[in-house]
């Protein structure tokens, strides 16, 4: 009877001890699903993480290249405005040069038109007026007029070509070279810290100062010279024109003569400063102060005491 009931008792205590292994077993097996789908999205999760950083680091780099493109774009927008400005010094340079030769061509025709004027509308007694005073009217008539055509004739055609030369320094193929020197000046002026900001490689100052400017002082001083000539062929005109009455005669010379010497004086005061070369502050002073930035934009000034 006591065997029995302890085979009965084991028998319950196998049973139960087989379910709850199959329960723990159930259990371990669930904790094992739910494990490896922990790892499933653990590793669903370091796979989006590297795809994340692998955006963060394309977009890091698409930062970059975009600010190096935009740093570009920035040193190619600053070349064309420092064409743009040279372009409009160049404009204004032939404007103001033309002006200057019209100015100059427009008056000496106008006097040498005077001076034939009153060569062929002046008349006189010739037996009542001594040979010198005609001769010295005739010679001052003809310095007026071959002066004054030569001045004219010379303005004329320095105007003509500055008009024709003028549209070559700012042309296609010039701004595409100084393009190129600026883009090579980008690029190496942090290993050269000593390198020069571009500058177009021809100017038309620079067509002017070896080409026309002697031929513009010359033409001027004809015409000064046929402006003195004029003023001086009144005199022997009054002479002869008032022959007749010596005291007016001689006070038209008085005026005229007077006449003369302040010509003289504004020739000297302005006649000088308009053919006197007149350098420009880049030309006069050396940049010793160059902070290596692209195209260099400031130039320190001067000091007080030299303005």
């Amino acid at each position: 009877m006591g065997s029995s009931a302890m085979d009965a008792m084991q028998v319950l205590f196998s049973a139960f001890d087989t379910g709850m292994s199959s329960v723990w077993r159930e259990e371990d097996r669930s904790w094992r699903n739910e494990d490896r789908q922990w790892r499933s999205e653990d590793i669903e999760y370091r796979k989006e993480e590297r795809e994340w950083r692998e955006q963060e680091k394309d977009m890091r780099e698409s930062e970059l290249r975009w600010r190096e493109e935009d740093m570009e774009q920035r040193h190619v927008d600053n070349a064309r405005y420092l064409w743009a400005r040279f372009v409009e010094k160049n404009r204004r340079d032939v404007e103001e040069k033309s002006e200057q030769l019209k100015a100059v061509s427009s008056l000496a025709a106008l006097f040498a038109g005077f001076a034939v004027v009153t060569l062929t509308q002046f008349g006189f007694d010739a037996d009542t007026v001594g040979i010198v005073w005609i001769a010295l009217y005739g010679v001052l008539t003809a310095l007026v007029v071959g002066l004054m055509t030569i001045s004219m004739v010379t303005c004329t055609l320095i105007l003509g070509s500055i008009l024709k030369n003028g549209k070559l320094y700012v042309n296609e193929e010039a701004e595409e070279e100084f393009m190129f020197m600026c883009k090579a000046f980008v690029r190496n002026h942090r290993d050269n810290p000593d390198l020069k900001p571009p500058s177009p490689r021809r100017t038309f100052e620079a067509f002017w100062r070896i080409r026309c400017e002697t031929d513009w002082r010359r033409s001027f001083q004809l015409f000064a010279l046929g402006v003195l000539s004029f003023l001086v062929s009144l005199i022997p005109i009054g002479w002869i024109k008032f022959s007749y009455s010596p005291v007016t005669a001689g006070l038209f010379m008085g005026i005229v003569g007077i006449s003369v010497i302040v010509w003289g004086c504004v020739q000297y005061s302005w006649g000088t400063h308009m053919t006197s070369n007149i350098h420009s502050l880049e030309e006069h002073k050396i940049r010793e102060d160059h902070a290596g930035l692209p195209f260099d934009w400031h130039l320190s000034p001067l000091p007080s005491n030299k303005l």
